[in-house]
């Protein structure tokens, strides 16, 4: 089951608040996904379908619970996408009418509800229907994105206001293949929204993943940092190797005073230690800041004798 699946899976068991709350989140999914078809006679039918079974019996669930209306519910095979199943829920003519004006939905021009979301409680639950209706959530672990999928641009607008109004988070809009895509690339945009629609678990998982990657990416400049370290080390001890080469073979050993001498022998005998370590070494020991100023010397004396 992917990540998204579990997530509506999570809100899909969430037991609102009150009877508004109820309203509300049945309001988003029918604002995001609902369409209203008319037939002859002036039949009017109210359908919701979906592919996430869970979905399906929690829009029944808000039917029966909030208006005791109960809608048709079929199942439909799609052999040509895999044998996939998808759900239809359906009401017609007076209860679909009724419905709608429970919902504060007009569906030829569809906006968020102002009544229905006057609480900040409603408010949430209609960021949930919606989500559940529409939406999807990229797994932990990869590139983090969310997104909800309209096929009206007009409640995409009234929609996107929405969300930076009443939860001061900015959402992003595209339009791809025809449908408007409301969606966030943004870490913190996505754990706030699963917070706000109230998946919990969904948002430890994200948060989870993020220090997982701080932790992994502060080990990773830990070892490069002293990768770097010991590479300058390395070539800082070869460029001081050669140079006490140059200067005792050079015939000019007899010019290093016993210090130097002693600073020379160990760097020869020790390449690999850092400065530090061949301080340490010395009789008696000196500090980095000693043991280097012996070594530039040396260096500066086979600097002046490639010079001469």
């Amino acid at each position: 089951m992917t990540f998204s699946a579990q997530t509506k899976r999570e809100l899909c068991r969430i037991e609102p608040e009150s009877v508004c709350c109820y309203l509300a989140e049945l309001s988003g999914i029918i604002c995001a996904s609902g369409s209203v078809i008319f037939r002859g006679r002036g039949e009017k039918r109210l359908c919701i379908e979906t592919e996430n079974n869970a979905l399906a019996r929690r829009t029944f669930k808000l039917y029966k619970t909030v208006f005791d209306v109960v809608p048709e519910l079929v199942t439909l095979h799609h052999a040509r996408l895999g044998g996939r199943n998808s759900y239809r829920l359906t009401l017609a003519n007076e209860e679909a009418s009724f419905v709608l004006e429970g919902c504060g939905i007009d569906m030829s021009r569809r906006t968020v509800p102002k009544d229905i979301t006057t609480r900040k409680c409603c408010r949430k639950a209609f960021m949930r229907g919606v989500f559940l209706a529409c939406g999807s959530v990229t797994d932990p672990g990869k590139d983090a994105h969310l997104e909800l999928v309209l096929n009206d641009e007009g409640f995409a607008d009234a929609l996107q206001k929405f969300i930076l109004t009443r939860f001061n988070l900015d959402i992003h809009k595209t339009v791809r293949r025809g449908m408007v895509l409301l969606y966030y690339k943004e870490q913190e945009a996505i754990t706030d929204t699963l917070s706000i629609m109230g998946a919990q678990k969904a948002r430890f998982a994200m948060d989870e993943l993020i220090i997982q990657k701080a932790l992994r990416n502060r080990a990773n400049r830990a070892v490069n940092c002293d990768s770097a370290n010991v590479q300058r080390t390395v070539t800082a001890a070869e460029k001081q190797k050669a140079a006490i080469e140059r200067v005792l073979g050079g015939g000019r050993r007899g010019e290093l005073s016993e210090e130097l001498l002693e600073a020379a022998e160990l760097r020869l005998a020790n390449p690999e230690l850092s400065l530090e370590d061949l301080g340490k070494l010395c009789d008696p020991p000196v500090g980095k800041s000693g043991i280097y100023h012996r070594l530039h010397r040396i260096e500066k004396m086979a600097n002046e004798m490639e010079g001469a």
